[in-house]
Formats: C-alpha cells, sequence, structure tokens
C-alpha cells in the first residue's frame, strides 16, 4: 500500500532564509498531524467501528506532505507515499484494516519529521526558538519563590508539555546517565532529537561559586553525550553582573545560560 521514492545527495545543505522558514512550517503542520492521527488512534471515547473512518483522507494529506517535503529538502533519501487507489474505502474495509492504515500514516509521517528535522540548520535554530522559549516563558509559570530546585524543573516540564512536547519522545527527565571520572552524571532534561541536554541550577547566597564549579564539571562529563547544552540558572537576587557570570560558561561551544531572575 505504500510505495518507496529514493534520492541519492545530502540533505545537510545549508538553506536560504525562505527555504528555512518553509521547513519550519512544514515541521509544525506535519507535527500537528501527527497528533491529530495519534489522538484518533487513543481515542476510547469513541467506538472503534467508526473511530478510524478518516484513515484514506488522512493518507491524501500525508501524500501531500510528503511530496512537500521532496520539493523542500529536493533530494531526500527515503520518502514514502501511498497509493490510495489501492485503499479500500469507507465501509468496505473492517476497522481493524482502517487502524493499520492509520498506523501507517503515523510512522511514514515521523519519517518525514525525522528527515526534516535532522536537517542541520534547523536543528541549530530549534537550539535558539528553546533558549528563547525558556528565557521568556519560565520566570511567568513560577509564583512562590522556589525552595528546591526541583520546583524550577516541575515549572520547566509544564512549559514543555505546553509547548506540545510528549514526554518518553519528544523529552525525558532524569535520563541518559552518563558516566565521568568515576562519577554518575544524569541531566535534567534531554531532548534527544536536537541532541540537547538541560540542567537546572538554583542559586542562592553563598552558592554562587558552588554552582559555577557544578556547571563546569557538567559541561566536560556531558560533553560526551551531548552536542547541545542548556543550563537554566534560578536566581534568587545573587548575580549582579550577567554578562560576567555567563561569559567563561558559555565559551564552550554548544553551551547555553539563562538566567531567570525571581
Amino acid at each position: 500500500m505504500a510505495k518507496l521514492d529514493s534520492y541519492g545527495g545530502d540533505i545537510m545543505a545549508k538553506n536560504s532564509l525562505d527555504e528555512t522558514r518553509e521547513i519550519k512550517v512544514l515541521i509544525s503542520q506535519i507535527r500537528a498531524f501527527c497528533e491529530t492521527i495519534h489522538d484518533i488512534l487513543h481515542n476510547a471515547d469513541t467506538a472503534e467501528i467508526g473511530r478510524y473512518s478518516s484513515y484514506k483522507d488522512m493518507a491524501c494529506i500525508y501524500n501531500d506532505f510528503a511530496e512537500q517535503v521532496k520539493r523542500v529538502l529536493k533530494v531526500p533519501s527515503m520518502i514514502y507515499t501511498f497509493n490510495t487507489a489501492d485503499i479500500p474505502g469507507y465501509g468496505d474495509a473492517v476497522w481493524g484494516v482502517e487502524k493499520k492504515i492509520l498506523e501507517q500514516v503515523l510512522i511514514s509521517a515521523k519519517m518525514l519529521l525525522a528527515s526534516l528535522e535532522g536537517n542541520f540548520d534547523f536543528v541549530n535554530d530549534e537550539f535558539d526558538n528553546i533558549e528563547n522559549f525558556f528565557f521568556s516563558r519560565l520566570r511567568t509559570v513560577i509564583f512562590n519563590k522556589p525552595d528546591k530546585e526541583v520546583e524550577v524543573q516541575n515549572a520547566i516540564e509544564s512549559l514543555l508539555l505546553g509547548r506540545g512536547l510528549s514526554k518518553g519522545t519528544d523529552y525525558d527527565r532524569e535520563s541518559g546517565k552518563i558516566e565521568f571520572s568515576g562519577k554518575e552524571y544524569i541531566p535534567d532534561f534531554i531532548i534527544p532529537k536536537l541532541n540537547l541536554c538541560i540542567e537546572v541550577k538554583l542559586l542562592r547566597d553563598g552558592r554562587k561559586s558552588k554552582v559555577i564549579e557544578e556547571i563546569s564539571a557538567d559541561i566536560t562529563a556531558y560533553k560526551k553525550v551531548y552536542q547541545r547544552q542548556i543550563y537554566i540558572v534560578y536566581d534568587l537576587g545573587v548575580i549582579q553582573n550577567e554578562a560576567e557570570f555567563k561569559n567563561d560558561i558559555e565559551k564552550s561551544e554548544g553551551v547555553k545560560v539563562i538566567i531567570i531572575k525571581h
């Protein structure tokens, strides 16, 4: 029911600004498409005999996305499309077949996302977007002065979920343990598709030097596995000069420091 188009070439070539924007729009649309199919497949409020009735329409929509991805990437290596003429119409298929087709569409759409998100320009752009997102939003969801880092971590997770990310798929929390110099390191969050780890530091009086030491040790350890690192420093009135605090830390390639003041 699906066919495979194969092309040669490098999809990592640098994109123009307009091409990057088009890729970002496509990514957003295909993400929403995947979420819609996921919701249909897991909608326990609707009987299975009618739950999957949109299966053929979704296959057609997927084909449209596939053609757009072929065009914007120019030389994609693997793009699947469905032969919709061979897909039985509604009423001609039992619900089990309809479900299987929807599942195939979802898997294929996720492959499209992987092709788009594997683009180097997008990854770096999304890295910047994540930084700006936390910088602009984190303080707005913390109402009381936190006593523990876990309170900041919980706020970050609520933002990730609100942004449409799924735990265990798009991000994970306190996983990805690594060992370095006889010590175990477990990042607070990881976003695998960006090869990114996120660490939270709660900075109170008397801990400035300690936090800087912790971040320096974390950077060295996490570089073994993660190409990108974000350190979110929630400041309870300690940092006077933000640029000075961040300067030495951000000299490490692929490292960003976000200072959030309470």
